[in-house]
C-alpha cells in the first residue's frame, strides 16, 4: 500500500501513480462544489475507468479487481466521504495506491 502524495486542493488535476513495476497509471481527479464531492479516473494501458465518485472505501476499483492489478483506498479521519476541496491537501481524506498483493489481502480479509 502507497500513500499518494501528490493530490492537492486543485479542482482538475492528473496524478501519473508508478508504484507497481511494469505499470503507470494516470489518475485524474475532479472536484465538484455544488455536490461536494471527488470523482475520479484512471487509465492503464488500454484500460479506461471514468465517473468514480471518491468516498471512503477500503478498495474504490473493487468491481474492477478482475480487470486491472491495483485498487486505490481512501481513508478519512473523521469517517466521512471527502466533501471539500481542502480534504486531500489537509490530510482529512488520504488516498493509497494497492497493489494486487494488497487487493487480494482485503478481498481475503473483508469480503470474504
Amino acid at each position: 500500500m502507497l500513500y499518494i502524495n501528490k493530490v492537492t486542493d486543485d479542482p482538475q488535476q492528473q496524478v501519473n501513480l508508478t508504484g507497481i513495476p511494469g505499470y503507470t497509471i494516470m489518475m485524474t481527479l475532479r472536484f465538484m462544489p455544488r455536490l461536494q464531492m471527488w470523482i475520479a479516473g484512471f487509465t492503464v494501458g488500454s484500460t479506461i475507468i471514468n465517473g468514480i465518485r471518491v468516498v471512503t472505501s477500503l478498495n474504490l476499483l473493487r468491481q474492477f479487481k478482475n480487470n486491472i492489478p491495483f485498487g486505490i483506498q481512501c481513508i478519512t479521519t473523521n469517517g466521512l466521504d471527502p466533501y471539500q476541496a481542502t480534504d486531500f491537501a489537509t490530510q482529512a481524506a488520504n488516498l493509497y495506491l494497492l497493489n494486487a498483493d494488497d487487493v487480494a489481502a482485503i478481498e481475503a480479509g473483508v469480503f470474504e
